[in-house]
């Protein structure tokens, strides 16, 4: 289950990070995190911290429960 809801949640920030027409290297920029960061969470291969999770809301301009819908 975690795996998944971690696939999930990378899902949803990719795409709404391609939405934006924003690059990996121009949100790890707004993140002030490593393009190595976006990449894993983008794969689900983590799982970000809350206050990640608010701070892309933020930047991306969605509702954070958007991050964690099942398409």
């Amino acid at each position: 289950m975690k795996e998944n809801f971690a696939h999930i949640l990378g899902e949803n920030i990719r795409l709404e990070r391609l939405r934006k027409h924003y690059t990996q290297d121009k949100l790890a920029e707004m993140l002030d995190m490593s393009v190595n960061y976006v990449g894993k969470l983008e794969r689900g291969a983590i799982i970000p911290s809350a206050y990640v999770v608010y701070k892309l809301s933020q930047l991306l301009k969605v509702e954070i429960g958007l991050f964690f819908k099942e398409n």
